[in-house]
């Protein structure tokens, strides 16, 4: 359990980073991430070389989200 939160402390400190990234390029885009999930993706998509640092913490938070989860159902 205790992993899933540090997970999940991870993602959170990633999303905030990748929104962060998002208004550095503009403020539609951080406006448009703010409001909607999807957005981020698309950013991290078209914007990969600006925001992969802030992706890579975002995606090992969820992942050791994930790996919690599997842990505490065995």
């Amino acid at each position: 359990m205790l992993l899933c939160w540090i997970g999940l402390v991870i993602y959170v400190i990633g999303a905030i980073g990748l929104l962060i990234d998002e208004f550095k390029e503009s403020l539609l885009w951080g406006l448009l991430g703010l409001i909607f999930q999807v957005t981020h993706l698309l950013f991290a998509i078209l914007h990969f070389h600006e925001c992969k640092k802030s992706l890579g913490v975002l995606l090992l938070g969820f992942l050791l989200m994930v790996l919690g989860m599997a842990c505490g159902r065995g």
